[in-house]
Formats: C-alpha cells, sequence, structure tokens
C-alpha cells in the first residue's frame, strides 16, 4: 500500500489534472456559442470560475508540500481542445454543448470516484478537494440538462 505522501500528491496530481482539462474544454465551448446563447454562457462562465478555483487550490497545496502544482500536460489539453474543435464543428447548438459537457463531467465523476477509491490514505486537504471536484462535476451534469 502506497503511503499518505504518495496517495496526496497522486490525488492532488488528478484533480489538478482533471479541473485544468473541464478549464480547457469549456474555454473552448465557451467560444463556440452564440451570442443568443446568454443563459448557457453564463452557466459556462460559473462553471469555468469553479475550474480554475479547484485548479488554484490543487496548486497552492502541491506547492505547500513542496511539489510542482503545474502537471497537467499541454499535450493533454492541446488534445482536448482539438476535440471540442472536432466535434463542434457541425452543431454548435446549446443541446450540443449540453450534451458535450454531460459527456465530459460524467466521465469526471466516474474518475474521481475511482480515484478517490484508489487513494483512501490521502490526506484530507485532497480528499476534500477531490470531493470537490466530484460535486461540481455532479452539478454540472444536472445544470446542464435544462440545454438540452
Amino acid at each position: 500500500m502506497e503511503n499518505t505522501s504518495t496517495q496526496t500528491k497522486e490525488l492532488l496530481a488528478f484533480v489538478h489534472k482533471n479541473a485544468r482539462m473541464g478549464t480547457v474544454t469549456l474555454e473552448r465551448l465557451a467560444e463556440k456559442l452564440a451570442a443568443a446563447d446568454r443563459g448557457m454562457a453564463d452557466e459556462i462562465a460559473a462553471q469555468l470560475g469553479e475550474y480554475r478555483r479547484i485548479t488554484d487550490a490543487a496548486e497552492r497545496k502541491a506547492k505547500q508540500r513542496g511539489e510542482s502544482g503545474d502537471n497537467a500536460g499541454t499535450l493533454a489539453e492541446a488534445a482536448a481542445a482539438a476535440m471540442v474543435e472536432l466535434k463542434s464543428i457541425a452543431d454548435k447548438s446549446p443541446s450540443h454543448i449540453a450534451e458535450m459537457v454531460i459527456v465530459g463531467s460524467t466521465r469526471g465523476i466516474v474518475s474521481a470516484i475511482r480515484q478517490l477509491r484508489m487513494h483512501p490514505d490521502a490526506d484530507s486537504d485532497a480528499v476534500n478537494l477531490a470531493c470537490r471536484l466530484l460535486c461540481a462535476e455532479q452539478t454540472n451534469v444536472e445544470r446542464m440538462k435544462r440545454f438540452l
């Protein structure tokens, strides 16, 4: 069994990477929204704010531990941005964008639960941050349903 320090480091890295990927994805999706989609734009902005706060918190916690807080790869971010571009070429409707967010957040929910179970000995700050990410993903799914 890994020690608490290793589990904490890995859980923080997961939280940072996923929150950063959510940020990159939503930034790209926000660019696709027409001006008439104010309600969805406001929702995406709120979700972006939470992802950014979680990313910042994960970076701060990692730095307090003497680790690099910036561990989300630029290659993964570029891949996420490219996927948004590809999936939104033909359909930029609010319904399609909502579906993309729901699918991404659902993957995030599954990953967060898995990571929490894989790292039961991580410190409480890391666990709380992972739970915060999990709750944000669950909220994203619920709030996007109205745009389907």
